[in-house]
This record gives C-alpha cells, structure tokens and sequence, in this order.
C-alpha cells in the first residue's frame, strides 16, 4: 500500500510553522499555536482541519518508549519476493503484523524493508519463521539486529527556519 496525500493541497509558511508545532508537540494548544505564528485560534483550528483532512496530517499519537513496555528487539528484515504476483498478498499480511513498525519498498538484492520490533528473541524468531517466512512468495529473508539506537525520529522536517520556537 502506497501513502499518498492531497497533492493539490499547497502549504504556505503558516502551515509549515504549525506543521513543525504539532508534529513536536501535539497536545500544544490551539491558542497557543496561534500565539508562536501569529493567527486567531479558529484560524489555526480551520487550518489544523484542512491538513489533516488533505492527508497531510496522517494522526496524532503518542510515541511510547518500546522498553517500558516490554519490547526489547529491534531488527531490520530484508525480504526477498520471488515474484510480482506475490508481493500484494505479502504486504496485506504485514499490514496486521504489529511487530512490523515499517514496510519500504527497496533498491537492491532484496525487494523490501522491514523494521520489526519484539519482546524477545523468541518472538522474534517466531516472527521470521512463522510469520514471514512461510508466506507464499518469499524466497529469503536477512535480518539485521539493532545493538543500539542513536537517533530515531519521526519528525519530518517542514523547511521552517527555528521551526518549534
């Protein structure tokens, strides 16, 4: 499944300023949003509507420390499908697999790019095994494991200058 947004909806400065407001801090309140860019709350609110109904603003949700609950395994798995025919059916049953965080469609050796998170590594191998690997389709799999995490956003950058402030 491919992501896509309104690609007609344009976004002035405003939009990016609340864009790069929300995206830091979700629960910030409307007035003050509208305070740091300079509109009327309704304003802000009319906008906040308008992006999130182009698309543009997928959800808003709140990013839980996977350690505190209990998920200790983080791994990347290159998938190999052996064939076109094969690759929907595979990205359905990845769509509900919650330890799949991400599905990214590759470059390279290997067709596509998951990141997977697990308690452990039992769960992990079940996942590989029993989930993963025994689909139709899929020729091979390499796993990469995560020894530690330096930086992991998902803020994405709006092309606002001192964009939270």
């Amino acid at each position: 499944m491919v992501i896509s947004t309104n690609a007609s909806q344009s976004l002035d400065a405003k939009d990016r300023h609340i864009l790069a407001l929300v995206q830091h801090d979700a629960k910030l309140a409307q007035a003050e949003i509208a305070k740091r860019v300079g509109l009327s709350t309704a304003a802000v609110n009319e906008r906040l509507r308008k992006l999130d109904q182009a698309g543009v603003i997928r959800r808003f949700t709140a990013q839980v420390d996977p350690r505190a609950v209990g998920i200790t395994v983080t791994a990347f798995v290159e998938v190999f499908i052996e064939h076109p025919r094969f690759e929907r059916p595979f990205l359905e049953r990845v769509q509900s697999l919650e330890e799949v965080q991400e599905c990214h469609h590759i470059t390279g050796e290997f067709s596509l790019l998951l990141k997977v998170r697990t308690s452990d590594m039992e769960g992990l191998r079940d996942l590989l095994l029993h989930q993963l690997n025994s689909m139709e389709g899929v020729r091979q799999t390499r796993t990469i494991m995560v020894l530690s995490t330096v930086k992991e956003e998902s803020y994405v950058s709006t092309g606002v200058r001192g964009e939270v402030s």
